[in-house]
């Protein structure tokens, strides 16, 4: 599902991004219809500078730190 775009601070800079969050079927690891939520650049890059995913227990925050060889700059 599309969330709406955010502009994000990251580790590479400032980033227009788009968010998704993903409907995952229900299971044992992930708490919630759309426990996944994942900030994407809005450039030609499309890197995924940052995932948070809501899990039975407590959650888990990823975010990007370094991006090499990229396609466009």
């Amino acid at each position: 599902m599309y969330e709406g775009t955010e502009k994000l601070e990251t580790e590479i800079g400032e980033k227009e991004t788009y968010i998704f969050s993903p409907q995952l079927p229900k299971n044992k690891l992930f708490r919630g219809e759309y426990p996944v939520k994942v900030w994407v650049t809005k450039d030609q890059n499309k890197i995924p500078v940052k995932i948070k995913a809501n899990l039975f227990l407590g959650s888990l925050n990823f975010d990007i730190i370094n991006a090499k060889g990229l396609r466009n700059n």
